[in-house]
């Protein structure tokens, strides 16, 4: 978190004082957080949800969502978006527009990743009751340790990556998780199948594993409407890595898109960008991009037999807007090489492809 402990308290406390100072925003459809572009729009209206954008740093993606939906006194807060310096104002701002009682209101989070999750101390400091899956909970346990950290980075190694960057590229992700029993965020976790409340509406938890292994979407059914957290994205293709919660991440994830496209829902709430089409057919194409994906890492592996997870990077066919691979940011690094891996983990989990050590310790690959 780059804000502040201290700025963040004063921002949950300053929106928990404000109950009597809160605006009604009447037949608004959408008000400006700010001078910079950063609004909260209502996007849908009933349930009456509103869509909060704000700042998505560190990353291609610039922006990304928090959601809110109001039903009389009652208020659901779905993911917190990315804490730093001006985040935490505009969410608050968002709040206390749209005449949010803390007391009444309650946070769940899609997964443990730090733009969805990172600004839960805050709210709860502020009063907001904070829920979340029993599976992302693990997933905090899990990926918040230093042990998990080394896991990584060792993983990559174990690939052919450099132990020196094996590492820096480890501690770029490992920072984006956030634990809140670490952070002393009482939190309420929820069984697969469990509902939360707002107001008249019950939205049911669905694991939707994958991005990690813990995602949790909510599903309202009779509405056809569902947040969908990275499940599925339109300005790119979701990030799959691997993360030791799984041997397969990537076929978690193509049985994830199955199951949403089979789902009918009809309004997807995403965690970055809007829908903008037919969800069941951007679940489809999903699925046939990581396949043509899986199709180049077979052909790179008939070509090179032996290869090491790392030389089979580039076939994958990554489009990387940078003129060489040391000047590529450590974070998107590692998004290209754990994800590579995950196909070359789904590959063998398939029997499409085996992995032998060399005497150095390093995975190399052959096809069946």
């Amino acid at each position: 978190m780059t804000s502040s402990a201290g700025q963040g308290a004063e921002t949950a406390a300053a929106f928990a004082e404000s109950r009597e100072e809160r605006i009604s925003v009447g037949d608004a459809r959408a008000f400006a957080l700010d001078s910079d572009g950063f609004a909260c729009t209502r996007v849908f209206d009933e349930p009456e949800v509103w869509r909060v954008e704000l700042l998505m740093s560190q990353t291609f993606l610039p922006s990304v969502n928090v959601f809110v939906v109001r039903d009389g006194a009652e208020t659901l807060i779905v993911d917190t978006g990315t804490p730093d310096d001006y985040n935490d104002t505009r969410l608050m701002r968002a709040l206390v527009r749209l005449g949010v009682d803390p007391a009444h209101a309650t946070l769940f989070c899609t997964h443990a990743h730090i733009d969805h999750s990172g600004q839960a101390r805050e709210l709860a400091e502020a009063g907001v009751r904070v829920t979340l899956s029993r599976a992302t909970l693990a997933d905090m346990r899990r990926f918040s340790t230093p042990t998990y950290c080394d896991y990584m980075a060792e993983r990559l190694v174990g690939e052919g990556v450099g132990a020196a960057e094996a590492e820096e590229m480890a501690n770029s992700i490992w920072a984006h998780v956030t634990d809140f029993e670490r952070d002393e965020v009482l939190c309420q976790a929820l069984a697969a199948g469990d509902v939360v409340r707002c107001g008249r509406w019950e939205f049911m938890t669905v694991p939707v594993p994958g991005h990690m292994p813990g995602q949790t979407a909510l599903w309202l059914p009779e509405r056809g409407l569902a947040f969908t957290g990275d499940v599925v994205l339109y300005a790119c293709s979701t990030c799959i890595c691997f993360w030791g919660g799984s041997d397969d991440a990537l076929g978690d994830q193509l049985s994830t898109l199955r199951h949403l496209a089979d789902m009918g829902v009809e309004h997807a709430f995403l965690g970055h960008g809007v829908q903008e089409g037919v969800l069941a057919e951007r679940c489809q194409g999903n699925i046939a991009h990581h396949e043509r994906r899986s199709a180049r890492a077979l052909a790179a592996v008939g070509e090179r037999p032996g290869s090491t997870g790392r030389e089979l990077v580039p076939a994958l066919g990554w489009h990387v807007p940078f003129e060489t691979w040391e000047k590529v940011p450590a974070l998107t690094r590692w998004f290209l090489v754990s994800e590579s891996v995950a196909h070359l983990d789904h590959l063998v989990c398939c029997g499409r492809m085996r992995r032998e050590k060399d005497d150095a310790g390093v995975n190399r690959y052959w096809l069946a």
